[in-house]
């Protein structure tokens, strides 16, 4: 094993990408793996081992491990991480990763012992199949934050670790399968670590506390948009409550706002009774720890300097629940305070709330288990032969090769002349559709290359005249290669389906709002391939457009279950087929009487 801090490789210049290339050549020679170049390499708490060339001071043991793609950046982490008392088990950085990379130390650090958490920083992704696989091996969270996601991101990039840009809503899915938890703050690296702390929360209800009612109310908008319940502890509670109130001025509920309980010694058997309570996952308690006046002993005094952090630190332990100890003041009295207790200490409500759900989404998927693609039944010999005929793009004739994989579509037939226009609605039937076919003609409806209602022969003949003219004002000398004479497809809405081969993670099918609309409103969600029938239903639901099938408006609901089988079936395909490196199947049409049809076509495919 070999270490490469030295920068002035690939990410330099081409004197640099040549020297890059010679070190893979000479390791590969002498079968060596390395880490590097352009990084601070590796550093282990438990062995004492400590190569960054940068000098430090021990660092606090712990269950984190990080795994980051700046050098500088990790360090930042480094200290972070110490300063907030979360302690470091291992510390890779990989800089340029040309042999070892994140999905390589992300394997190491799944079967890791001392590893219980663990960060990732990336700008690129080298193999995202094979990340995303280690991540769901793990079985320990992992989280990742993703830079390298705008225009800046990706110059800014190139000159700094010849990282290229992903596709940004791709990687999302992607992580998202795999249960990786994706922040978009590097603070979050410390937070979410943080929860992690915490026995896992289990479900959604949530039961917040503060002596502070204006941080019980942001605390509920905070639960609220996070999809979090309000936990009932129930009746006997809050009559307890009641028995102890000074005034009885505060209505006591949840959120509870705990100001006019001012016998602060109860506080940690209320956090019991509450983390007792079959109706509550976990708890948020948020307070503070201000400068007070010398020799105070007045009731605030108490309600603000009572230490009553080891006594909650032992009601988390007895009901095996998370409580998220929120905790304002001056800086340096509570870094004393996380330093000595054994339980971590949040720094406002929004990063505990945040934290909270972020560990019950993990447990949650957990439960669930691993993702498991369904099975699709396919001709895909017939597909194979069909493929095996064809290069380039393709048209309408596309649609043949989605029947091979289920989508079926209108009758249709290709008409290379008005006269043959005539025979072809005949063999169709009226009413039909005329559709421009040719390679120069991506999107039909800009050239006016769709007529549809044509109720007789007479029209449709001249309607091959109309979309030849259509199509040469639209580009003058523009080659046409027929019209499809298609048979009107009954009422429904339409949807549509892509798929295309991203860098990073192989096939991936994109899904929603079709028609005109899919590049104007953007309505999509995205799977990698091959699918689940359960995965992609659930995309639906998060579709803003999944109100349109529901039945908003009075329109009558459409089942989705058949426009989901669609999705998984071309899923299918384009995992069959890597030679697919681009499918737009737009419109499919979600039928008001049941099913689907697939109405257009088109794909590329790379040579053999």
């Amino acid at each position: 094993r070999l270490a490469v801090q030295a920068g002035g490789f690939n990410e330099s210049s081409e004197e640099g990408r040549q020297l890059a290339a010679d070190l893979l050549a000479a390791a590969k020679t002498h079968g060596i793996r390395f880490v590097g170049p352009n990084g601070l390499t590796v550093a282990s708490t438990e062995s004492g081992l400590c190569l960054p060339f940068v000098p430090s001071l021990p660092v606090c043991r712990g269950g984190f491990s990080m795994i980051t793609q700046s050098g500088g950046l990790g360090l930042f982490l480094w200290n972070l991480l110490e300063s907030e008392q979360v302690g470091l088990a291992k510390f890779v950085s990989i800089g340029n990763k040309l042999d070892l990379d994140e999905a390589d130390f992300l394997e190491y650090l799944g079967r890791d012992p001392q590893t219980r958490v663990i960060g990732l920083y990336l700008e690129s992704i080298t193999n995202g199949r094979r990340l995303i696989e280690a991540a769901g091996r793990a079985g320990k969270p992992v989280i990742v934050f993703k830079a390298n996601t705008t225009a800046a991101g990706g110059r800014a990039a190139m000159s700094h670790t010849a990282a290229l840009g992903e596709n940004d809503e791709i990687t999302t899915a992607a992580f998202a399968r795999a249960g990786i938890i994706r922040i978009d703050h590097l603070h979050d690296f410390v937070t979410t670590a943080k929860a992690f702390e915490l026995p896992p929360m289990r479900g959604r209800r949530i039961m917040t506390m503060s002596p502070a009612g204006g941080l019980c109310v942001a605390m509920a908008d905070l639960c609220e948009r996070e999809g979090l319940e309000f936990a009932d502890p129930g009746e006997p509670f809050y009559r307890e409550l009641a028995a102890i109130a000074n005034a009885g001025i505060i209505k006591l509920a949840n959120p509870l706002d705990m100001g006019d309980i001012y016998q602060i010694d109860k506080f940690p058997l209320l956090f019991n009774r509450v983390l007792a309570s079959d109706q509550v996952d976990g708890a948020v308690f948020a307070s503070q720890w201000p400068r007070m006046p010398e020799g105070g002993e007045d009731v605030f005094t108490d309600m603000f300097n009572t230490d009553i952090f080891l006594e909650t630190a032992g009601a988390i332990r007895t009901s095996a629940k998370p409580l998220a100890l929120v905790l304002y003041g001056q800086p340096a009295a509570t870094a004393a305070i996380k330093e000595r207790l054994p339980i971590p200490v949040f720094d406002g409500p929004e990063e505990a709330i945040l934290a909270l759900n972020r560990q019950m989404r993990y447990h949650a998927g957990r439960v669930a288990g691993p993702f498991v693609a369904d099975t699709v039944a396919a001709r895909r010999d017939e597909a194979a032969a069909w493929l095996r005929e064809r290069e380039g793009v393709i048209g309408e004739e596309a649609l043949d090769l989605m029947r091979y994989y289920g989508l079926h579509s209108p009758p249709s037939a290709l008409a290379r002349s008005a006269e043959e226009t005539g025979l072809m609605v005949e063999a169709v039937g009226l009413p039909v559709v005329l559709k421009v076919v040719s390679v120069e003609a991506v999107h039909k409806t800009e050239v006016g290359g769709v007529l549809t209602g044509i109720a007789s022969t007479e029209a449709a003949i001249r309607g091959f005249a109309q979309i030849r003219e259509n199509l040469e004002r639209f580009r003058p000398g523009a080659r046409l290669d027929g019209v499809r004479v298609a048979a009107m497809a009954p009422a429904g809405l339409d949807l549509f389906i892509g798929g295309v081969q991203d860098p990073a993670f192989g096939p991936v099918v994109l899904f929603g709002l079709g028609g005109v609309h899919v590049e104007i409103f953007r309505d999509v969600e995205r799977v990698l391939c091959p699918s689940s029938l359960a995965e992609i239903m659930a995309k639906i639901k998060q579709l803003k457009s999944s109100a349109i099938l529901a039945g908003a408006r009075g329109r009558q609901p459409l089942d989705p279950e058949p426009f989901a089988r669609a999705v998984l079936q071309v899923a299918q395909l384009m995992a069959d087929f890597p030679r697919i490196t681009e499918l737009d199947c737009n419109p499919v049409r979600l039928l008001d009487q049941g099913g689907l049809l697939a109405l257009d076509a088109r794909l590329r495919l790379a040579p053999e």
